[in-house]
């Protein structure tokens, strides 16, 4: 054996284990991004999906039936919308009051708390705020609107709003 030869060892440089760190790290990310935009573009289709059943049950079941619109729009309004549709992803019921800081504070001293109280109250105490919206407009004393706009607040596009048709 030729002790003037040197031997070379195997394996991997530390420069190879950097790139393959960095390429991991870069995947990574990409994943996590993309996971993201789909849980979002999954919550926007949710609030869609909601105003659109509310907005057909309106047009097409409560004006043929009152020649006008609700005043308030609730899940009594529309019986033939799944009453789990006027409750957004955060937790707030379209119809429903929001709670006032004394309301909120008596739930939360009293821990008699159903899971959609707790669920509006973990939204509340994120500065969050209702997504769906309901205005009518030309109402009469009887609660008899001749328009409505409905409406959701979406997070990766722009409102989603419905009109009452033309009649």
């Amino acid at each position: 054996m030729n002790t003037s030869q040197t031997s070379k060892e195997s394996g991997f440089t530390v420069i190879e284990l950097i790139v393959v760190a960095l390429v991991f790290a870069l995947a990574g990310v990409l994943i996590f991004i993309q996971v993201n935009n789909i849980k979002i573009a999954n919550q926007d289709n949710t609030r869609k999906t909601a105003i659109n059943a509310m907005y057909y049950a309106l047009e097409e079941v409560y004006y043929k039936k009152h020649q006008s619109y609700p005043q308030t729009l609730t899940s009594a309004t529309l019986p033939s919308v799944d009453p789990a549709m006027f409750t957004d992803p955060d937790g707030f019921t379209l119809g429903k009051e929001a709670l006032s800081d004394d309301e909120l504070q008596k739930l939360i001293d009293s821990g008699d708390t159903s899971p959609d109280v707790e669920q509006r109250l973990a939204a509340i105490s994120a500065n969050k705020s209702p997504n769906y919206h309901y205005d009518a407009t030309n109402c009469d004393t009887n609660g008899n609107c001749k328009s409505y706009t409905l409406s959701a607040d979406l997070i990766g596009e722009a409102q989603y709003v419905k009109k009452n048709r033309s009649h």
